[in-house]
């Protein structure tokens, strides 16, 4: 199963869903793999790793190298402490290049060398990709919107972000397909500006937009420990495991899970 975290804005909390989401699925005993099509290597740090460009290699040698002449895949994973069942493909500054590579002539498409690149893993039972997606919509973005069993969303209830969130579930129309989850971030609930835009999404969105206050459901609400935890290179399991903050993560993605069907 392929579940891909997308927006084209910055800043909504993208890796800091996708870095709960693979963990969170990993302390369930699930065999995850991360995958980080961003440049700026946030992954990696969040997780308290060195950023590298094992992306951006593992693409070259896809692109250049026949099946037989390839290193093993386990070669571009790097493994997570704490985290066993976990491993990560880091991306950093060298991804920024294949925007450019893809629109080579005969070079093959984004989305048949990310295929590719995570095939051998999809024949595997119960192991579970999760790709983050960088803020723009690009190729590698559409690449893995294309391969994805489910998209998720995160976005802020304000303007910018807003158009980006509107944006994929648009693209996901046209093509045929639905959001699975949208996921409000940085909400402050207290606001009316904030209240109304939890509002059109719903309307817009229906009930793939996390909110639901009957339910105790409100996204992520704004607090400073979403952004310490990158400095701190551990999720918010490994640093603050009962602040409110968790509790709230752990009620996105249990409905995540439940929604993603993954048993």
């Amino acid at each position: 199963m392929i579940i891909t975290i997308a927006n084209n804005k910055g800043g909504v909390a993208k890796t800091t869903l996708a870095v709960h989401f693979a963990t969170w699925l990993a302390m369930q005993g699930k065999k995850v793999l991360l995958v980080d099509l961003d440049t700026q290597g946030s992954v990696a740090r969040f997780l308290g790793l060195p950023p590298g460009d094992d992306l951006a290699e593992l693409f070259h040698v896809i692109i250049n190298l026949s099946p037989a002449r390839r290193p093993e895949l386990r070669s571009f994973i790097t493994g997570v402490s704490g985290y066993p069942s976990l491993a990560l493909i880091r991306g950093w500054q060298k991804s920024a290049r294949l925007e450019g590579a893809f629109a080579q002539p005969d070079t093959p498409s984004a989305t048949t060398v990310l295929q590719e690149a995570v095939g051998p893993l999809l024949q595997l039972p119960k192991v579970v990709i999760i790709i983050d997606t960088g803020p723009y919509a690009g190729t590698l973005q559409a690449a893995a919107i294309t391969l994805a069993d489910h998209i998720f969303v995160p976005g802020k209830p304000e303007g910018a972000s807003e158009s980006g969130l509107l944006d994929i579930a648009k693209r996901m129309h046209t093509a045929g397909r639905t959001v699975t989850g949208v996921i409000p971030t940085m909400v402050n609930p207290r606001t009316c500006e904030h209240r109304r835009a939890m509002e059109d999404w719903r309307r817009a969105l229906g009930a793939a937009v996390y909110y639901e206050p009957t339910q105790r459901l409100y996204g992520l609400t704004n607090r400073i420990i979403w952004g310490e935890l990158p400095g701190r290179g551990r999720p918010i399991w490994d640093v603050a495991p009962r602040d409110p903050a968790a509790e709230e993560m752990q009620a996105i993605l249990r409905r995540a899970t439940y929604d993603a069907e993954i048993a």
